[in-house]
């Protein structure tokens, strides 16, 4: 993890590390920027190129619309995070606002990752954490970049925190 990463809405206790920091996958973001780009080139290579003559101005309308189909999922990509530390979980969703829900370690019960066909070819998927006394899915890292090397430091966190029992 870089050395470099603790943003002021991470507040780490002084022996807490971070292990792991992440996004969604860039995967899960790439079509809709692709395709709203290639609108905004379409629509501003029409207009320019003077092909449709007085009427040019249709093709612009494809530029705010690339802009509409792009940046929202850019944007929410860039301000989503995942973090793992040696104490916690963190989830902090929110472009303007921000939304951080973190979960101690010792309050995680289970941990399970997936992966579709098409996730495993681009190695993403999801990490789902299930907290005690719930009985419900409490955090989800949604399209994740290697879950299942995030599963097994998680795994080997929990382990630290509580180790189990030997009968």
């Amino acid at each position: 993890m870089s050395e470099n990463f603790e943003p002021s809405w991470l507040h780490l206790t002084p022996d807490e590390e971070i292990l792991w920091a992440g996004h969604r996958s860039v995967y899960y973001v790439l079509p809709a920027v692709t395709v709203g780009s290639l609108l905004i080139l379409i629509g501003a290579g029409v207009t320019g190129s003077g092909i449709l003559g007085g009427l040019g101005w249709i093709a612009l309308l494809l530029v705010p619309i690339g802009f509409a189909v792009a940046v929202p999922p850019f944007l929410r990509w860039r301000s989503e995070w995942y973090v793992l530390t040696t104490e916690e979980v963190y989830h902090k969703t929110g472009v303007f606002g921000q939304d951080v829900t973190q979960v101690r370690l010792d309050r995680i019960q289970n941990t399970t990752y997936s992966q579709s066909l098409v996730e495993r070819v681009f190695n993403y998927g999801d990490v789902t954490i299930h907290t005690a006394g719930t009985g419900s899915v409490n955090l989800v890292f949604e399209n994740i970049a290697d879950p299942q090397r995030v599963n097994g430091l998680l795994t080997d966190q929990l382990d630290r925190v509580s180790p189990r029992r030997q009968f």
